[in-house]
């Protein structure tokens, strides 16, 4: 995640000029550049993309129930963030919406976010609720638990990729107004998907009609759906994008969910194994997490991830000279470590503070010193 500090430029003398972190500046005749700022994390928008076919309810409800210390982590860490919920089925419309091929489940309406009543929200917006408050707090999180607990009334064809690219994609109603979904995403934010199924994807081209088969023609490769969210959001994967998935990982647990698959488990039809999911998960930079291990401990690692790949990154205004580099993080001088602490990249010219240790906090003071290399350009 990129968070960009200004740096304002000071023209001093420097010999002997204290960097702040106990070191001197030996050039004679340079200028340091300093810049104190409050730290503010990236914005984030979190989409979920729930299975709602008839057997998902208790994993609704187990998601519902551990929701409240997902988003607590999010509100203390002091993230301005957005969350959606959207179905397995959202890509009915409109890739199925053709008279003769629309089957069921076709409506406008399936593509747009869900929400639980015309009284709660489409996107959950921090900043429509005061979460200095318990009330407010309380509120956003039922009316996540209202948007999240939709139901089991749709499509047992599951097509979760495509599902998240219709939502993304879906600007503009049928009869030419904007969307609910219009500015859900923000150019500036990380874009975290979350996948909960208990079903493989499937996604495929046209308007075909249910097929569970790897070897199917109009099945979309994996890689495709990675480089769909790279164009979505110009940006790349695990740095402006994951997609993380809680479903079924090994046998073990299809045998645990599906005990009746286990004489047929090469059937065509039945629950399977979500290589599919496991392999997006991998291509973006998103966790895997079994639907058969607690929900709590599955979203503990999403948001653990997401924590994780918010590493404070600031990009300067001049080549460093790296020795003189003082980077203080409400008052700590923070030390060079791949691991640990600072690094440089020189390509971009931007300073990453590693790991957790030394991560600022919301409301964090930076202070950023450093020598400009005159020989740079």
């Amino acid at each position: 995640m990129k968070y960009i500090l200004s740096v304002s430029m000071i023209s001093l003398l420097l010999v002997g000029c204290d960097k702040g972190g106990g070191s001197f500046s030996v050039l004679s005749e340079s200028s340091t550049f300093s810049q104190e700022v409050i730290y503010t994390p990236r914005k984030l928008d979190v989409l979920f993309v729930i299975d709602n076919s008839g057997s998902m309810d208790n994993y609704q409800q187990s998601l519902v129930n551990n929701f409240s210390s997902f988003i607590d982590r999010f509100i203390t860490k002091g993230y301005d963030f957005r969350i959606a919920v959207t179905t397995s089925a959202a890509y009915r419309y409109p890739q199925l919406a053709v008279p003769g091929n629309c089957f069921s489940f076709c409506e406008e309406s399936r593509v747009q976010f869900r929400r639980g009543s015309p009284s709660n929200p489409y996107v959950i917006d921090k900043a429509n609720y005061d979460l200095t408050t318990l009330t407010g707090k309380n509120l956003l999180k039922s009316d996540f638990i209202a948007n999240a607990h939709m139901g089991t009334d749709g499509s047992g064809d599951e097509r979760a990729f495509s599902s998240f690219m219709a939502a993304l994609n879906y600007r503009t109603n049928s009869n030419g107004s904007d969307s609910p979904n219009k500015d859900f995403h923000r150019s500036d934010a990380f874009l975290a998907i979350v996948i909960i199924s208990d079903e493989e994807d499937f996604s495929q081209i046209g308007t075909g009609g249910l097929s569970e088969s790897y070897s199917n023609p109009n099945l979309v490769p994996v890689a495709n759906y990675k480089t769909s969210l790279e164009t979505f959001t110009g940006g790349q994967s695990g740095v402006d994008f994951t997609v993380s998935t809680i479903s079924i990982l090994d046998q073990t647990c299809l045998n645990t969910l599906d005990p009746n698959n286990q004489s047929n488990p090469g059937s065509a039809i039945g629950r399977k194994i979500g290589q599919r999911y496991k392999q997006l998960a991998d291509l973006t930079g998103g966790t895997q997490n079994s639907l058969c291990q607690s929900f709590d401990t599955s979203l503990d690692n999403i948001s653990d991830s997401i924590e994780g790949l918010s590493d404070a990154s600031f990009v300067l205004a001049k080549t460093p000279v790296l020795s003189s580099i003082r980077l203080l993080v409400d008052g700590v001088l923070v030390p060079q470590s791949a691991t640990e602490g600072w690094s440089y990249i020189a390509a971009t010219k931007t300073i990453k503070i590693n790991g957790s240790v030394y991560k600022p906090a919301a409301g964090a003071s930076i202070k950023l010193n450093f020598d400009p290399d005159l020989s740079a350009p």
